[in-house]
């Protein structure tokens, strides 16, 4: 590599290292602030039950959104295909129905496929707006 194209390499790795150590230094301001939080809430705890050591809770895993829809846009997608439907519809037909509306491609059905499942159970349990007939993997849905 010439001279120009050194400088050139060199200036973007500088950059990539200052982006890099800004987002490490921003981490640790916000790792110190959230250890700072949690000797604040053990000291309170310890108030309330002063026999308990705080390190034997054990933690959660914080949760991954993946934020493929805006809130309730999922249903919302669910319901307009069992709508358009001429009949009961399986998980997978309704997986392709939104597919297709939202123009993803099929790579998206595995992340997608479980979200549709437990959103028709929810829409079944909580909502009341779908019926589930049949049971396994030949469940279909409806709409009440």
């Amino acid at each position: 590599m010439n001279e120009t194209g050194n400088k050139y390499a060199l200036a973007a790795l500088k950059d990539k290292r200052a982006t890099l150590a800004g987002e490490v230094a921003q981490l640790r301001n916000k790792l110190a602030w959230a250890e700072s939080q949690l000797k604040h809430l053990d000291a309170t705890i310890c108030i309330f039950e002063p026999g308990l050591d705080p390190e034997s809770i054990p933690n959660k895993r914080p949760k991954k959104r993946v934020k493929l829809f805006r809130q309730g846009e999922l249903g919302r997608l669910i319901l307009d295909a069992l709508r358009t439907s001429d009949g009961p519809m399986r998980t997978q037909d309704i997986v392709s129905a939104i597919l297709l509306a939202q123009g993803h491609e099929e790579t998206a059905r595995t992340a997608l496929t479980p979200r549709v499942r437990a959103n028709l159970q929810y829409l079944v349990n909580r909502a009341g707006a779908v019926s589930k007939i049949g049971g396994g993997g030949d469940a279909r849905w409806a709409l009440r």
